[in-house]
């Protein structure tokens, strides 16, 4: 019988090798930094990259590791697969220095296959085709102390929660309450967006673009609190949102259940995104954040919270990136 802790480090290996390959085809730039973060690279690891005698390129594993650039006194590093003789250099800009808490081996894929489409303006394949839904889970997004800080925040916040809204006004199609106005935890939430958008957007080989704005919400899901099935980008003031997020965090223990987020799988029909039957699920974890394409239909599941208690809630700062 196969040992399950051998296949888990096989599987581990596998979802690494896999993520340095998708940064080998993008093209992108990447720091020292976030270059020893991607390889799992050590402190010591680091300081000899950084230095001024260690020459412009090596070699790990398969790949090739050239640095392409130095801006101000960070090298800037770009890879590629030694397998693939058509691999050139990049001309691509520097993509945003990560802090620690970002680094791409938080990034836990979706079960889905890593060669969906790329996002662009109008449906991808064949009418009829289906899209399977991908998505990219990072754990503990924010520090330890921020997610108690942001608790504390809503626990004074209360009572300026007030009740959401779809844009057809059906009352029955979407229920929880939200804040719209945080702005220290709005900045904190742009400040770390804007650091994880480039990798995101490799991970889930959706095109390269400059956001305009990131919109952030602060939501509440109580006691039979639920959202029916929705796009974020259906509708023409919406249209240019490309990335949604759900960031989650709660009071420990949990005492909420249900509230799970399901990413349907979408058909073409009449050249629009339309769900079908089959769909991913994400549970909420306390201090993880999802992404996925702002077209995907998508739903939450009603939450049980037999308490009612306001800090019982499942909260979320939940929102979108535009183009």
């Amino acid at each position: 019988m196969p040992n399950p802790e051998k296949i888990q480090k096989i599987d581990f290996l596998l979802k690494h090798l896999s993520l340095v390959n998708q940064f080998a085809q993008s093209g992108y730039w990447i720091s020292t930094d976030e270059l020893c973060m991607l390889l799992s690279f050590d402190n010591s690891e680091l300081e000899i990259l950084n230095s001024k005698e260690i020459s412009d390129q090596f070699e790990w594993r398969n790949f090739s590791y050239t640095q392409v650039a130095c801006q101000g006194s960070t090298k800037m590093w770009v890879i590629s697969d030694n397998g693939n003789k058509k691999s050139e250099l990049p001309k691509l800009s520097e993509s945003p220095k990560l802090s620690d808490a970002s680094a791409p081996n938080f990034l836990m894929p979706s079960q889905a296959s890593l060669d969906s489409p790329s996002l662009i303006s109008k449906p991808i394949g064949q009418e009829g085709e289906t899209i399977v839904a991908e998505y990219a889970w990072i754990e503990n997004f924010l520090t330890a102390a921020q997610c108690q800080s942001l608790l504390q925040y809503v626990r004074a916040q209360e009572h300026n929660f007030i009740s959401t809204s779809n844009s057809d006004n059906d009352a029955n199609y979407r229920r929880s309450m939200v804040l719209y106005t945080f702005p220290e935890f709005a900045e904190l939430m742009t400040k770390r967006l804007n650091e994880i958008t480039p990798f995101i957007l490799t991970y889930l080989r959706l095109d390269s673009f400059s956001p305009s704005k990131v919109e952030i919400q602060l939501t509440l899901h109580n006691d039979g609190n639920y959202y029916k099935i929705h796009n974020d980008s259906g509708s023409p003031d919406c249209a240019n949102r490309v990335l949604t997020f759900v960031y989650y965090f709660y009071r420990e223990p949990k005492q909420f259940s249900g509230g799970e987020l399901v990413l349907y799988d979408s058909k073409i029909e009449n050249n629009c995104y339309v769900a079908v039957s089959t769909f991913k699920t994400v549970k909420p974890q306390n201090n993880s954040i999802v992404f996925f394409p702002s077209y995907y239909m998508h739903e939450v599941l009603p939450v049980s919270c037999p308490s009612q208690a306001f800090l019982d809630s499942r909260f979320t700062l939940n929102g979108w990136i535009r183009n």
